[in-house]
């Protein structure tokens, strides 16, 4: 599955933003994925690689925003007395876009991989 982009996260309005029917349906399938896994540690790197199936397409900087929100609401990452981190110590994140013509074969699909890190400063 592909993770909703940025332009199909949110829904503006009335001064509310509310998610879509798409991000509620990713939102609520993650946990399915995701297997209760999590990491230990401060600071984490988060990997993303997105193969785009046939026909699909989107922006680098469009997919990460959504599947940061599901990792930390999730709680896979974890400091070492078990409490719940949010994404805001993901430090560093790499954003792959898998689109050639062999990626899109084994398309939609998302690849997410979380590693603890030394945290800078």
């Amino acid at each position: 599955m592909l993770p909703p982009s940025v332009n199909h996260y949110v829904t503006h309005g009335g001064g509310f933003h509310r998610k879509t029917a798409e991000a509620k349906g990713w939102e609520n399938t993650f946990p399915l994925f995701s297997r209760r896994q999590f990491v230990v540690g401060k600071a984490f790197s988060v990997s993303i690689k997105i193969f785009f199936g046939p026909g699909d397409r989107g922006d680098v900087d469009n997919f990460s925003k959504m599947i940061l929100d599901c990792i930390s609401k999730n709680g896979m990452l974890v400091d070492e007395k078990g409490k719940k981190l949010s994404d805001a110590k993901v430090i560093e994140e790499h954003v792959f876009l898998m689109n050639g013509k062999e990626d899109r074969k084994i398309g939609p699909k998302t690849e997410i991989t979380i590693e603890s890190v030394q945290p800078r400063g």
